[in-house]
């Protein structure tokens, strides 16, 4: 089995259904004449800070939400959505940036509602509590008549994570019988590409 592979197989282990982003994130730099390799993480997903803290662990830099809320760390409640991934729904963070009024395009913020159609009383609603409330910071969202429910909690505190994914373990102990077929494929295509 490939390393790729390999590493697919042990994040399929480790993460409750991975996103197809998370499991195509390594890609492998082929071996020239010094007969190295290198697995690393493609571009894109290096300016994420989510993987590197499943394999190394510790506390984590602030997401966009928590940038464009200015408002601490943003940590997602039991009332949350999620998606299929286990990830807070895409479709409700917009909603909470549009409804809270920050988002980075200003013609999001604009009401989705048609012109001279009232708004659904049972349509979700965004707001955050004054300081000094009965209420704890966070986010909150009221659906018509119901008790407002809070979704996500605000902390000044960024949330730690565990060493949950062991990338360099796993990779370091791959079995080496795939070598000599790699190997003699790469050789055979050094000596055809050699400067004569």
């Amino acid at each position: 089995m490939d390393l790729i592979e390999l590493n697919k197989c042990h994040m399929r282990q480790t993460f409750h259904n991975p996103t197809r982003w998370t499991l195509n994130a390594f890609y492998f730099r082929r071996a020239t004449r010094r007969l190295q390799i290198k697995i690393q993480r493609k571009f894109a997903t290096v300016r994420k800070d989510y993987l590197l803290r499943q394999v190394e662990g510790g506390p984590r830099h602030k997401t966009g939400l928590e940038r464009l809320l200015n408002a601490g760390y943003v940590v997602p409640t039991k009332h949350a959505r999620n998606n299929k991934h286990g990830n807070v729904s895409p479709g409700q963070i917009q909603k909470v940036l549009s409804g809270l009024k920050a988002q980075g395009d200003a013609a999001q913020n604009e009401p989705k509602t048609p012109p001279g159609r009232k708004r659904r009383s049972n349509a979700a609603r965004y707001f955050t509590p004054r300081a000094g409330g009965r209420m704890t910071p966070g986010i909150y969202e009221r659906k018509g008549r119901k008790a407002p429910q809070k979704i996500f909690a605000f902390t000044d505190k960024p949330p730690s994570y565990r060493k949950a994914f062991k990338f360099y373990p796993k990779i370091t102990a791959a079995p080496a019988p795939p070598l000599p077929r790699h190997f003699y494929r790469a050789l055979a295509r050094a000596f055809a590409t050699r400067r004569r």
